[in-house]
């Protein structure tokens, strides 16, 4: 009886650390799914749960909502709506979001805005695009830059002459139908008629959108309230990448900027400045960003244990 009374603790205390053993590994996997219900927001630099991220469809990077809708909103009213980079700077597919993605994210106004934009930019890039010239119509037409040719508007019917914009002349060219036809019967544009009075002089339209800008003051660089679109007043070349205003140092438009030399300067070595101050920020802030990020990642693995 001894040697049985001995054996039965000894299987228990067995019993007890297999009961033990198997009880371990449950917890370990509940760990793990809950990892898994996480994810880390590389803009905000937070951990999230997984209902309130979106994975981007190109590239699959995942982002709370809240971060996309903001980093969307600003680059929508900064004008960059060619392409809306994926976030993450070092984004291993390059990804971008689709126009389904920033409609989720943004309102109906700041998604209109978008799609304006977008029209906008898409004409300015590409010539062979242009605006329907028809009052009220924001349709978008093809055909080839420089050439006379029959446009049909898929929005509204018209067809023009994509070289004139003008309403299609088939047996004249756009000169000569310019001049022999009445105003009443070319529906003449209202700019036009100046032109010929002799009272356009300070009246042009806007190069891209074709609306038209009056000039009472001010230099030369116009932008125009419609589409945003910088361009020189005189010879009508845009000038939104010429931020250093270069177009007017040589051409026929030098010296016509309408500002003394001394304010072109001024404005130059602001702009030079504003590069400076920005790359000396970064090149400062480095250094404290590698020292912080450490302490950051420790910190959130020791609150994580905990």
């Amino acid at each position: 009886m001894f040697p049985a009374f001995l054996a039965t603790p000894h299987s228990a205390e067995g019993a007890g650390k297999t009961q033990r053993g198997k009880t371990s590994l449950p917890s370990s996997r509940l760990c793990k799914s809950a990892s898994r219900k996480m994810f880390y927001c590389k803009i905000c630099l937070s951990e999230y749960p997984n209902k309130k991220g979106h994975k981007l469809d190109k590239c699959s990077c995942v982002f709370c909502k809240e971060c996309l809708g903001k980093y969307v909103s600003y680059l929508i009213n900064s004008g960059q709506v060619l392409k809306l980079p994926c976030p993450d700077a070092l984004c291993p597919r390059s990804g971008s979001m689709t126009k389904n993605e920033i409609d989720l994210l943004v309102n109906s106004d700041m998604f209109e805005k978008y799609q304006r934009l977008l029209k906008q930019k898409e004409v300015a890039v590409d010539k062979t695009k242009t605006f329907c010239p028809m009052a009220g119509c924001e349709g978008i037409c093809n055909g080839l830059p420089g050439l006379a040719q029959p446009t049909v508007c898929q929005e509204c019917g018209y067809t023009f002459c994509f070289a004139c914009k003008e309403h299609w002349h088939a047996a004249m060219t756009c000169d000569d139908y310019k001049k022999v036809i009445s105003d009443s019967q070319s529906g003449t544009r209202f700019v036009d008629i100046l032109r010929e009075n002799g009272e356009a002089g300070d009246i042009k339209e806007c190069p891209l959108c074709q609306v038209l800008i009056m000039r009472e003051a001010g230099c030369a660089q116009m932008m125009c309230g419609h589409c945003k679109h910088i361009f020189c007043w005189h010879c009508l070349k845009s000038l939104d990448s010429d931020i250093m205003l270069r177009h007017y140092d040589k051409g026929p438009c030098r010296n016509k900027l309408g500002h003394s030399r001394a304010s072109l300067f001024l404005h130059r070595t602001q702009v030079v400045a504003g590069f400076a101050f920005f790359g000396l920020m970064v090149l400062v802030a480095s250094p404290f960003l590698l020292l912080v990020s450490p302490c950051l990642l420790l910190s959130k693995c020791l609150f994580r244990n905990n």
